[in-house]
C-alpha cells in the first residue's frame, strides 16, 4: 500500500468520501482514509429514519456554544450543533435537499421535476428527485401564489420570490450520501484505497514547516503515528478541522501563545507554535426561526378529500392487523415512493428577497422550509414543546437567514485542550441578519395563504 505514497485524507464525512473516490480514481495515487466515526447504520439509508440518529452518540457528535446573545434565549443562549459521526458524515443524517451550481453539478444525476438546464448534472454518483410522498406540497405551492402585498407583487414580478419543491439525494427510495454515492462501491474493491475507523486525529506532525505525518488514536492500534510521503488533506468538517489544525500549531497568534504551554494529556506533547493564520474565525452558520402549528381533525377531514388522510387510516388499521400491510403502504413497495422515502416531512421550500439588502443585491436572502407529516405520526412523533392530542400532528414553517453577514469564530478551550473547541456562532449579531429575520417573520405572519398552510 505504501509503495504508492499515500495521500492522507483526515475526516471520511461528506467531502472526505468524495476526496478519497475522485485521487484514487485513476490508480496513480494511494489514499489512506482515517475516519474517527464507524460504518454507518442500515437505518440512515431510510430518509424518514435518518433524524431519528441525532441523539445517537455512535453516528453523531454534538457541540454547544457559548451564550449566544441573539439565539436559543429559551436555553440561555446555548445552541446545539449536531455533526455525523460516521463515513458520509453529515451528508448521512442531514435534509439530503441540494441548491447545485458549479462543482456541485458534477456530482449529481438528476431526476427531479424541474426541465433539463445547465443549472443541473446528469451524470454524477449523487441522484436527486422529488419524493413522490409529499403532503400538501400542492397548498405550499399554491400559497406562494397569493402574495398580496404591493411590494411582494413587485418581488414577484422581478422574479426575487421563488417557491419550489425541496428535491432529495435518493435512489429507489433510499438515501445517497457522499459515502453511498462515491466510497462504498468502490470500498474494497481497490488496493490503492484505505479505510481506517475509528482513528481520531490528534494532530499533524511538523518537520520544521513541513508536514511529515499524522498522530491519531485508534480503538485497535493504540495511538500510532503515519508517515506521509505525499500530501496531508484535512477535511474534518468546519469544527473539528480549525480544533485540529490549532492543535498542531497552526492558528492566531494569540492562541498558540495561550496553548504552547498546554499539553495533550493522554499523548504527551506540546502545542509548538508553526504558522499563524486566522484558523477558526470567519465561522458563518445560518440562523432560523421556527413557527409550529397543529394539525388537527379539521386538517384530516381536509386530507380525505385529497386522498391523503383516508389512505392514511385505512393502512394505519391495516398495520394494527397486519405488519405486512403497513410496510407495503410506507414503501410503496413497487416504487419505493411511500413516507418512509421523504425525509421527515420537509416537502416545499421559498426563496426570498427582502428589503433589507435584496433589492440592493438581488440575493434571495430568505429561505422558508415547510415541513409537514399529517399522515406518519408512527414515523414522526409528536413534538415535546407542543401540547397536542393524540389525532394532532405538529407543523412547522422554518424562516432561515440564507446569507448571513454575522461571523462567528471558535478556538481551543485553554482549561481542557482535549475536550470540544469554544464555539461562539454570533447567530444574528449583523444588524442586517436581525432585519431579514424580522422581515421573514413578518412575511409568514401575515400572507393569508402563507400562514395558513404553515
Amino acid at each position: 500500500f505504501y509503495d504508492f505514497q499515500p495521500i492522507f485524507v483526515v475526516g471520511g464525512g461528506t467531502a472526505g468520501c468524495v476526496l478519497a473516490r475522485k485521487l484514487s480514481d485513476s490508480g496513480e495515487h494511494s489514499v489512506l482514509v482515517l475516519e474517527a466515526g464507524i460504518l454507518p447504520d442500515p437505518g440512515l439509508d431510510v430518509p424518514a429514519l435518518a433524524s431519528s440518529f441525532l441523539s445517537n452518540s455512535n453516528y453523531t457528535r454534538t457541540y454547544y456554544s457559548v451564550p449566544q446573545q441573539n439565539a436559543d434565549l429559551e436555553n440561555g443562549g446555548i445552541t446545539t450543533y449536531r455533526v455525523g459521526r460516521t463515513l458520509g458524515g453529515s451528508s448521512q443524517e442531514t435534509l439530503m435537499n441540494t441548491i447545485l451550481l458549479k462543482y456541485f453539478r458534477r456530482t449529481e444525476t438528476y431526476n427531479g421535476v424541474f426541465p433539463a438546464t445547465d443549472q443541473h448534472g446528469y451524470d454524477g454518483p449523487i441522484n436527486v428527485s422529488l419524493p413522490k410522498y409529499v403532503p400538501l406540497l400542492n397548498e405550499w405551492l399554491s400559497a406562494g401564489q397569493f402574495l398580496v402585498t404591493p411590494f411582494l407583487i413587485q418581488m414577484v414580478l422581478n422574479k426575487l420570490v421563488s417557491f419550489c419543491p425541496s428535491e432529495y439525494s435518493k435512489r429507489r427510495g433510499r438515501r445517497v450520501s457522499s459515502y453511498a454515492g462515491y466510497l462504498k462501491p468502490v470500498l474494497g474493491q481497490r488496493k490503492n484505497l484505505k479505510v481506517i475507523l475509528k482513528a481520531e486525529a490528534r494532530r499533524i506532525i511538523f518537520n520544521g514547516n513541513q508536514a511529515i505525518g499524522v498522530q491519531f488514536r485508534s480503538t485497535t492500534d493504540g495511538f500510532p503515528t503515519d508517515n506521509a510521503r505525499n500530501e496531508i488533506i484535512v477535511s474534518a468538517g468546519a469544527v473539528e478541522t480549525p480544533a485540529l489544525l490549532m492543535k498542531s500549531g497552526i492558528g492566531p497568534k494569540q492562541v498558540l501563545n495561550a496553548a504552547r504551554h498546554l499539553k495533550f494529556l493522554a499523548y504527551n506533547f506540546l502545542i509548538r507554535p508553526v504558522k499563524c493564520h486566522p484558523v477558526g474565525q470567519n465561522l458563518q452558520k445560518s440562523a432560523a426561526f421556527i413557527e409550529e402549528r397543529d394539525l388537527n381533525l379539521q386538517t384530516f377531514r381536509y386530507l380525505n378529500e385529497v386522498g391523503d388522510g383516508k389512505n392514511f387510516m385505512q393502512y394505519l388499521f391495516s398495520y394494527l392487523l397486519t405488519r405486512k400491510e403497513f410496510k407495503k403502504y410506507i414503501y410503496s413497495s413497487n416504487s419505493f415512493q411511500g413516507p418512509y422515502a421523504a425525509y421527515s416531512g420537509f416537502g416545499g421550500q421559498a426563496f426570498i428577497s427582502t428589503t433589507a439588502q435584496g433589492n440592493q443585491t438581488k440575493v434571495r436572502d430568505i429561505q422558508l422550509f415547510h415541513f409537514v407529516a399529517p399522515c406518519v405520526p408512527l414515523v414522526y412523533p409528536n413534538r415535546p414543546n407542543i401540547q397536542t392530542a393524540p389525532w394532532e400532528v405538529a407543523t412547522s414553517a422554518f424562516v432561515l437567514v440564507a446569507n448571513p453577514l454575522s461571523r462567528g469564530n471558535l478556538t481551543l478551550n485553554l482549561i481542557d485542550v482535549n475536550s470540544s473547541p469554544v464555539i461562539d456562532f454570533q447567530y444574528l449579531t449583523h444588524p442586517t441578519d436581525m432585519k431579514i429575520m424580522l422581515d421573514g417573520n413578518l412575511l409568514l405572519f401575515t400572507t393569508r395563504n402563507l400562514n395558513l398552510y404553515c
